[in-house]
């Protein structure tokens, strides 16, 4: 008979088992945060966009400040159910826009734009009622807004930038985007 027990060398079948089972977990969980980083670079490209675009309208705004102070911005609201112009619109007498003409073709331009750089795009602009400045606000779509998995908000909460532009706007699935502008 042999004095010494064998010794085992090597893992046994269940150690394996659990090691690979850990290992498994892992890389889910690796996997998920990167998709919920892959969301949230998707949100940051969005709302980058909205920026630029809202600062390019700015712009736009404060190079025609007598269409401003004469009213041409207020108001202005461009829902999910409208359709952008297809071309920009164009002065009645070429070389000589009048300030209304020159805002109605920056409002133009700025739907435009906001439709094909935003998915959904939506914008709203109110005035204040001495014309100092204005609330631009810019929206779009994300599904992912409302999705509890991905970080979302509850379905059914309206995102509260988006109430502020239009008490009426209550669509849960759209993210927005505002500034205070001063022409």
């Amino acid at each position: 008979m042999n004095a010494h027990p064998s010794r085992q060398s090597g893992s046994s079948l269940i150690e394996v088992l659990i090691a690979l089972g850990l290992v498994a977990i892992t890389m889910l969980g690796l996997l998920a945060m990167q998709l919920r980083t892959l969301g949230l670079q998707k949100d940051s490209l969005d709302r980058r966009a909205a920026a630029v675009l809202v600062s390019g309208f700015a712009d736009r705004v404060s190079a025609n400040f007598t269409g401003f102070r004469d009213g041409n911005y207020t108001g202005l609201a461009f829902v999910p159910s409208d359709s952008p112009p297809a071309t920009a619109s164009a002065c009645a007498t070429p070389g000589a826009c009048t300030a209304a003409e020159v805002a109605a073709r920056d409002w133009d331009l700025f739907r435009i734009e906001v439709r094909s750089r935003l998915p959904g795009g939506v914008a709203y602009v109110t005035t204040t009622a001495t014309f100092t400045d204005a609330l631009v606000t810019v929206g779009w779509s994300d599904p992912r807004r409302t999705d509890p998995a991905s970080g979302g908000e509850a379905p059914g909460s309206v995102d509260a930038v988006c109430a502020t532009a239009d008490p009426g706007f209550s669509d849960d699935s759209f993210r927005c985007y505002a500034t205070r502008i001063t022409p």
